[in-house]
């Protein structure tokens, strides 16, 4: 369920299935989503038939869709796995919007408190990632934040010898790790932060990562201070779907995170190799 708040911009309010998970979650506007400026515009059902899995709008994927609009504030959009969506009829999709509406109500404080709680336990685990070699860390965190985000890839690069470490949940990258370091260096030096991809068949990932098959959306962020480098995490063919706005917000906490976390893996690291140095220039002294 989508409400006009202002202008050309609506807000997902409720709905059913993951349209009550997500909602108050999402944002759109009738300039980023065609289908849903036609409904406005025509006052009639605007359908989607992609065949496959495709982006519908925001995170939301699906093999059909249906742009209901039942007042000039209030669309409603119906997904599915199948053409039954496609052949209903428009007074058949318009009952069924106006039920919708009807039935649903603003996000909840109960749903509101479940979402902050979601972020807390996502925070929480990457606080907990123990401080081992930098290595180690980078990938429990990669791993946190992928699971966190419910994605089947995640990688953590470093400046700091241009390290990378990549996981999977379910989806294995097809390039090598020195291919997709590569590529997040290249981010890096472009410093665009933080980039969110919900379609990656119109923006693919950057270079060579761009002929990685598979990927539907994803998000880079910047880690900071000591731990100069990138955060990717993406969702795949495995499970398509983009970020919410919930997702977003729970991205940027776990890189600030990981940036904390990965400096002090630095700095252990930077003070094991100092100790052995000087060590060793002190038994070339005694020598």
């Amino acid at each position: 369920m989508l409400r006009r708040v202002s202008g050309n911009r609506f807000v997902h309010f409720g709905g059913s299935g993951r349209g009550s998970g997500w909602a108050g979650l999402i944002e759109v506007t009738t300039d980023e989503e065609g289908s849903l400026g036609d409904a406005l515009t025509t006052r009639r059902p605007v359908r989607l038939a992609h065949g496959g899995k495709e982006l519908v709008f925001g995170p939301y994927y699906a093999h059909a869709a249906a742009f209901v609009p039942v007042t000039t504030d209030v669309v409603v959009v119906f997904g599915g796995e199948d053409e039954a969506l496609i052949a209903a009829t428009d007074d058949a999709l318009r009952s069924a919007a106006t039920l919708a509406a009807d039935a649903v109500e603003s996000v909840t404080p109960a749903k509101q408190l479940a979402d902050e709680l979601e972020e807390l336990d996502a925070v929480r685990a990457a606080v907990a990632v123990p401080v081992g070699t930098v290595e180690e860390t980078m990938r429990a965190l990669a791993l946190v934040a992928a699971e966190a985000l419910s994605c089947e890839v995640g990688a953590v690069y470093l400046a700091d010898g241009d390290r990378i470490e990549v996981v999977d949940r379910g989806w294995e990258l097809r390039e090598p790790p020195e291919r997709v370091a590569a590529a997040l260096k290249s981010v890096l030096s472009e410093a665009r932060f933080p980039y969110c991809v919900q379609d990656a068949s119109v923006l693919p990932l950057p270079a060579p990562l761009d002929r990685e098959r598979g990927i539907r959306s994803y998000y880079l962020l910047e880690l900071t201070g000591l731990s100069k480098g990138v955060l990717l995490v993406a969702h795949t063919d495995a499970a398509p779907r983009g970020f919410t706005i919930l997702c977003r917000r729970l991205a940027l906490r776990l890189a600030g995170v990981a940036s904390v976390g990965l400096g002090a893996a630095l700095t252990r690291e930077w003070c094991a190799a100092e100790a052995a140095r000087l060590h060793a220039e002190f038994g070339k002294l005694d020598a």
